[in-house]
């Protein structure tokens, strides 16, 4: 009898539990939905008011002052917390090329927010460029494009882009060239480094910690609340390197961000506070 009443219990409190996941998973499809059309609804307003705020505006940086309201705005409503540490280190009003891990494409507009004082100009994919209406908005915003499998072509993309970074303008590469996986960063692309020597740029590695639980598709707008943390390293200077040195120079810039992203839970919080003596 206490048996049969013991069986009945646990079947029922099954039952309970499948119930609130349920529930949790339709909360989650609602709250997904709401936060889709939002993003693009917004997406979509925000597209003129970049149009118009680029005429007369050459450089992009009004342009880009619209487009970094809208990351914010996107980032808040969809729930995420960013944190940003390591920011003492460099100056609104110098030219940097900033070289992030890449996990998310969440991640663009984490590094808008996190680098919330700076002009960015992003390296992105052509194709970018072709969509309706969006490629418009990010050619007015002065973006880098490049053909990627046309070596030619990406190095002209880039030999233009050199004049767009001066004046406090920076450029930002993902050197893995492509959303990585696992714990461990994918081999860099050297692109971005030939840049930063020939323009005597300095290259600050930025690390993002937290974009991979986001790899899932649409698992941001699932979530109710996720946090982000992105790291500023030390600058690494650039000044006086030869195109010799760009394998030397990518594995400085790789060892700073693996500090951060690849290191153990424990390590890495130690690794972000002592930062500024790397």
């Amino acid at each position: 009898m206490v048996e049969a009443k013991s069986r009945v219990g646990g079947v029922r409190g099954r039952e309970a539990l499948a119930r609130r996941e349920g529930a949790g998973a339709l909360a989650s499809l609602v709250l997904a939905a709401i936060r889709l059309a939002w993003f693009v609804t917004f997406t979509v307003l925000c597209m003129p008011v970049v149009l118009v705020a680029a005429i007369g505006d050459p450089e992009g940086r009004r342009a880009y002052r619209v487009a970094r309201f809208w990351a914010r705005i996107c980032v808040r409503s969809c729930g995420v917390e960013v944190s940003t540490a390591g920011l003492e280190h460099i100056d609104p009003r110098t030219s940097y090329v900033f070289m992030a891990n890449h996990r998310s494409v969440f991640d663009v507009l984490t590094v808008v927010v996190a680098l919330g004082d700076f002009q960015l100009r992003w390296v992105a994919k052509a194709e970018l460029a072709r969509i309706p209406g969006f490629g418009a908005c990010l050619r007015v915003l002065k973006q880098i494009f490049v053909e990627r499998g046309d070596h030619a072509s990406a190095l002209a993309s880039l030999a233009a882009a050199r004049e767009r970074i001066r004046g406090g303008v920076s450029a930002v590469f993902f050197p893995e060239g492509t959303r990585g996986s696992g714990g461990r960063m994918r081999p860099f692309k050297k692109g971005g480094f030939v840049f930063a020597i020939e323009t005597g740029t300095p290259i600050v590695p930025v690390a993002i910690v937290g974009s991979g639980d986001l790899r899932a598709r649409g698992s941001v707008l699932r979530r109710w609340r996720s946090r982000l943390r992105v790291v500023v390293r030390t600058p690494i200077a650039t000044s006086g390197l030869e195109f010799a040195d760009r394998d030397a120079l990518a594995a400085r810039v790789r060892a700073s961000l693996a500090a951060i992203v690849e290191a153990p839970a424990g390590a890495e919080r130690h690794g972000a506070a002592t930062g500024a003596a790397r």
